[in-house]
Parts: C-alpha cells; structure tokens; sequence
C-alpha cells in the first residue's frame, strides 16, 4: 500500500514537473497532452492549476483530446457483453495495416465504433488504396528518368493531377501539424477514389496501352504517374506502414532505402494552377452528364460499352470553351463525340442540378478495331484496326 499520495489527480497533474523536468531526454514543456476528453476536468486541469501557480505557464504546448471507443451499437464494451474487440485479434485477423487505417479512418474528436461491420467496410477503403498502388506498379513497369516530360509540354489533364497533388500536399501538411487524421483520410481516399481510379486511370487507359510508347503523351502520362507514386506512398506511409513499404520496395528493392526513411520533399513551383483546376472541375461536371446518359443507355441495351457510342453533347459557350484542344471523345471514352452550343433536343438527357448540359445519344458508325476496341469508321474488317494503331504497330516493327 502507497501511503504518500496526498490525491490522484493532484499527484498526476504534477507529472511535468517530477518526470519532464528531471529527464533530460525529455523537454518542458510537453509538446503535446493527450487524453480522453472526461480529462478536461482532470489530468489537463490539475496539470494546468500547478504549472501556472509554479512555473506560470502550461505544463503543455498543445492539448489532443478523444474519444472513447465503442462497439457498432455504440455500447461500452465490456466483458458480460461479449461486445470486447481487441487490437490484437483485429491484427491477427486483418493486419496491422487495417487497425491503422481505421484510426485514422475514423473521426476522434467523437467516441469512435468498432466491430465487424465497421472493420469490413476499412477492409474496402484499403483495397481502394492498395488496388491503385498496384495500377501505378503496373503501369510504370521499365520506367526511367530519362523517359519524363517537363511540365510545360504536358497535356493539360496531367497537369491538372500534379495540380491535385499540390492541393493535397498543402492540405496534408496543415492537418498533420493539426493532428487532423481523419481530414488526411479523407483526401487521400477522394484522390484514389474518385480523382484517379474512376476518372484519370480511366481515361488514360487507352493511351498508356494503345499509344506509341515514345509518344510524348505517353511518356506525360507515365511521368505523372510516377510523381503521384513517389507522393502517394510519402503520404500512406505513416498510415498503411507495411503497404507503402511493400509499394516502395517493388521498385527500389533495397531494403536499406526504406519508405520511412525519405524525406518529405515539398512541391515544386508551378504545379499548383487555380484556374487550371476550375476549369477542369467544369469539365468533369459536363463529364459526369455524359457518363450517366451512357449507363441509362447500357441499361436500356442500346449499348454494350461505351467505347460502342458517340454522344453529342449540347453546352453553353462557356462550358464549350472548356472543352477547348481537349479530345472529348478521350474524356468521355467513347469511340467519337461532339461539343456543340445548338439548342438540345427536348428528350436530350440531363442530370439534375447540373446545367446548361445535355447528352443527344448516338452510337460511333464503323468497325470496331481489334488492336484499341474502338469503333472507327476506317475499320471495314472483323480484324482490322485503326489508323492509329495501324501507325503504332507499323513504327514498332520498324
């Protein structure tokens, strides 16, 4: 038995004197305090009273407080409830990787929950994240320094995903120094999500297989690609430590080149372009109303694929300069398509909250080439191909 404790919370709030100032491995005051949020009244303020009765200061430079963590119905876990989960058996049936991501996953300045269904749905979020590192492995296979494009001669999407990048890296670091996990979370998974995977992966899918290999579009799309590797896996890394370890070492293969050894490099001067960024956020909106005219039309069975269709697609001016020196068709991946400012027809498709945009359906006319599956109308055979992979495949064999 202790019997010169004058009280618990009185003995505990004074530990940045007793342990901070008589370690000099140690400094005070504390960069950081972190407890449960029933500790405002606690810890935090009887560490509080005594520092600035003695020291007249905080014993504390910045305070973190969180939640509790709960089962999926909100209930405290406890024993007779059988509702326990417990870090070791998630890891040992999940991996470790899993419990970190749904930490930061999840918001704390709330009681956080967690059961099976919870885990289940953080298993989806880290297949998104391992299924787009993987793409990006895949698609920089045999690259090399020598092979980038400077910024100035990229295509205007690829500059706009180093314009992302910027805009994330910003972010990342504001809410790291904010402790703002959930907020990194959330960028990183619209990025893979919605930024890459369903929009530039897509679209630049046909180029990175179809196009010449030395074409300087192909090459900008590669170069991008590595810059989105080099920073996504700088990002993941003190989230999914053992994945982005795993991603990095499947093109360094050094061990001794650790993920977690590199530095943070910031971003270089002239990625980040406001307007280049409005004005693709623009695009996509019209982009987003074609995508959705053609699945209406794959699920009405007017179409298989959309590489089968070739929409016009009724804008404003405005939205039509968007659209400028860009391939609609690419964008839209379809076959063919047409911007136009004519007036749409009354039955043309549209989506709500969307305006001043509407889709005339159509389908590509020609032969559907058997190199890019595309349907071009120089295509008259069940064999044949297009002219630009006619071009393409003639080049490589010299």
């Amino acid at each position: 038995q202790v019997t010169d404790i004058l009280d618990v919370w009185f003995d505990s709030g004074s530990t940045h004197s007793f342990v901070l100032e008589q370690r000099n491995d140690l400094v005070s005051p504390a960069d950081l305090y972190l407890e449960g949020s029933d500790q405002h009244r606690g810890w935090f303020h009887s560490s509080l009273l005594q520092s600035c009765a003695t020291r007249g200061r905080a014993p504390y430079k910045g305070v973190l407080t969180h939640g509790f963590v709960l089962d999926e119905q909100g209930r405290k876990m406890s024993k007779s409830l059988g509702n326990v989960v417990t870090p070791q058996k998630v890891m040992d049936q999940n991996g470790a990787d899993i419990l970190r991501l749904w930490v930061v996953s999840s918001d704390y300045y709330n009681d956080l929950r967690i059961g099976q269904e919870i885990i289940k749905r953080t298993t989806d979020n880290y297949r998104r994240f391992r299924n787009t590192l993987r793409y990006l492995l895949g698609a920089l296979d045999g690259f090399a320094a020598e092979e980038a494009v400077s910024h100035d001669q990229m295509p205007a999407l690829e500059r706009w995903v180093l314009h992302r990048l910027a805009e994330i890296d910003s972010r990342i670091r504001e809410m790291t120094e904010g402790y703002d996990f959930h907020g990194i979370f959330t960028e990183l998974h619209t990025l893979c999500n919605s930024d890459l995977s369903a929009f530039y992966f897509e679209i630049r899918k046909d180029r990175l297989y179809c196009d010449a290999a030395d074409s300087v579009e192909r090459r900008a799309c590669r170069t991008v690609m590595n810059e989105v590797y080099e920073r996504l896996t700088a990002w993941l890394a003190p989230i999914l430590a053992f994945t982005a370890e795993e991603a990095w070492q499947a093109r360094v293969q050094d061990i001794e080149n650790s993920v977690h050894l590199r530095s943070y490099d910031p971003i270089p001067d002239g990625w980040l372009d406001p307007a280049l960024g409005e004005r693709w956020a623009g695009i996509r909106q019209v982009r987003q109303v074609v995508t959705t005219a053609l699945e209406a039309a794959r699920n009405d069975g007017a179409i298989g694929a959309s590489l089968q269709a070739a929409p016009v697609v009724h804008v404003d001016a405005a939205r039509a300069e968007l659209f400028a020196g860009e391939d609609a068709a690419a964008l839209f991946i379809t076959s063919d398509a047409q911007i136009t400012t004519d007036a749409a027809p009354a039955d043309a498709f549209r989506v709500e909250g969307i305006e001043n945009a509407a889709v005339a359906f159509a389908t590509a006319d020609g032969g559907k080439c058997a190199r890019c599956w595309k349907i071009m109308p120089e295509v008259t055979s069940e064999d044949g191909i297009c002219n630009r992979c006619d071009d393409v495949v003639n080049a490589a064999a010299g």
